[in-house]
């Protein structure tokens, strides 16, 4: 490492804490404020994950139809302090909201979790509603302590959003309301604010994670690539490198932005569970690849082929995916997706 990446690294540490410091102090004076009822929102995403950046956009744009009376206060881990969750109950109401954010989080590694058993515990009295998540905990002792503690609340509801999770909270939380109910971001497609279908279309993109998750070498993406003679095929990801004030001041720019690129292609090829939701967004046709886990081959099957036609296709290897690519891409499609997921699962309030 030079010494101008060290000096860069250094400055941008420091303009983060300092970031962090005020929102801290701006997170205090907007739960001291209690001229309305609070929606309190736990374990929202602040990093560089468009996915689950995305959640949040839209979590907040359903929170905004469903409660308008309500503040949503969003409250991620980094932004907490020792007296936060203590400041909340100081203040708190029957007509206050508890939520916490979905995704990925049940996961054992995951950062958040903690924070997530600290919010159960401290609000043991009050109903809380944890967002749609895969649930994927590996460990037998870190199992036994999440259900230990989930098990013990008066008024927890768990959304899974897939199947298998479903299946393993059942397991282990047979004291707490469980719901099963598709990823947020699906309440996007078919919405017409979100589309680009007058955009050109050429060739296929390729995207894919590059994390402890994916479940094919760099080596064997790149024979795929090179298969597709005479057609534009191009690499991306779902993570991107923006900064938290960036993000919580442009979301729906840089959403967007991606969204749009995932529009000028013919084809998308994924093992990423939003790479295959915003395809969809968008009216481009996906084939979807596996990753470690079930998160992928358990997400598709929220797409009913009656609604979706041939618009999701799933691919057991990397040839299975050329075989389906080179079909899609010599076959046109204008297929408009409806807005099936809003109107079926994200039409009521929670």
């Amino acid at each position: 490492m030079n010494i101008l990446t060290k000096i860069y690294k250094r400055i941008k540490g420091e303009i983060e804490r300092c970031y962090v410091g005020r929102k801290k102090k701006e997170l205090r004076k907007a739960i001291a404020n209690t001229d309305s009822p609070h929606l309190y929102f736990f374990s929202t995403p602040v990093h560089s994950n468009l996915g689950d950046q995305a959640q949040l956009m839209c979590w907040l744009r359903l929170f905004k139809e469903w409660y308008p009376k309500h503040e949503v206060i969003c409250i991620p881990a980094r932004y907490r302090e020792f007296s936060t969750l203590r400041d909340i109950r100081s203040v708190i109401t029957p007509d206050d909201k508890l939520f916490i954010h979905s995704g990925y989080l049940f996961f054992d590694p995951h950062p958040e979790l903690p924070f997530i058993l600290d919010v159960v515990r401290a609000f043991y009295d009050y109903p809380i509603t944890i967002l749609p998540q895969t649930v994927n905990l590996m460990g037998e002792w870190y199992q036994q302590v999440v259900a230990r503690q989930f098990n013990a609340h008066q008024n927890l509801t768990l959304i899974c959003r897939d199947e298998v999770s479903f299946e393993k909270a059942k397991a282990l939380f047979p004291k707490v309301m469980l719901k099963l109910m598709p990823d947020v971001v699906t309440s996007l497609i078919g919405d017409k604010d979100f589309q680009y279908n007058s955009m050109k279309r050429d060739g296929i993109m390729i995207c894919v994670r590059n994390d402890g998750e994916k479940l094919y070498t760099e080596e064997e993406i790149e024979s795929l690539k090179n298969r597709f003679k005479g057609i534009r095929v191009s690499q991306s990801d779902t993570t991107i490198t923006a900064s938290m004030w960036k993000w919580e001041k442009e979301r729906e720019a840089l959403i967007r932005k991606i969204l749009s690129e995932f529009a000028q292609y013919q084809v998308i090829i994924t093992d990423r569970y939003h790479g295959t939701i915003f395809s969809q967004v968008v009216n481009t046709p996906v084939i979807v690849l596996s990753s470690t886990d079930h998160k992928l081959s358990s997400g598709v099957k929220w797409f009913p082929k009656e609604v979706f036609g041939d618009m999701i296709q799933f691919a057991a290897n990397l040839d299975e995916a050329y075989s389906l690519a080179t079909k899609m891409i010599n076959s046109s499609t204008n297929h408009v997706n409806p807005p099936y997921f809003k109107e079926k699962y994200y039409q009521t309030r929670m």
